[in-house]
């Protein structure tokens, strides 16, 4: 068994946002076996956009981070990432272009101190790590060792 700690980012904003996230959040743990689990609280702040986005798209997200132990010889990084996709379509994701609302988005941000780079597929640490305020604020108050890691 090769446990490591993943850190995933969850945003809503669309429709009963706790909901989406509650939803997803039992999900993972189901699909991924994912063990002593820690959740950040929720951080309700401005979607990024693309300055293109139509207007009606500035909705705020709700976003928590999520901490737990996962085996990587059950689930290797792009599976983690494919089960992500299908828990995404399930709860009813709708895909409305580049950085559009979403009824749920899951991002997996970290898994301990690993590397991947897998060229439009999967970065780990996720690109955006130290850029985006909400992924630092959640994440610090759950896995702060972690994240200074990377800072």
């Amino acid at each position: 068994m090769l446990k490591k700690r993943i850190v995933f980012v969850l945003g809503s904003n669309v429709g009963d946002r706790k909901s989406y996230l509650k939803n997803a959040i039992k999900e993972l743990q189901k699909k991924l076996g994912l063990t002593n689990l820690k959740q950040s609280s929720i951080l309700e702040n401005k979607a990024l956009l693309l300055p293109d986005s139509p207007k009606e798209w500035d909705m705020d997200f709700f976003n928590l981070a999520l901490s737990a132990d996962v085996d990587l010889n059950k689930f290797e990084p792009l599976k983690i990432l494919e089960i992500i996709k299908q828990i995404e379509n399930d709860l009813g994701r709708t895909h409305r272009g580049k950085w559009g609302p979403r009824e749920i988005d899951i991002d997996i941000i970290l898994i301990d101190n690993l590397k991947i780079d897998i060229k439009e597929k999967l970065q780990i640490p996720h690109p955006g790590l130290l850029k985006r305020d909400f992924f630092l604020k959640t994440i610090g108050e759950i896995e702060q060792e972690l994240i200074q890691n990377f800072s």
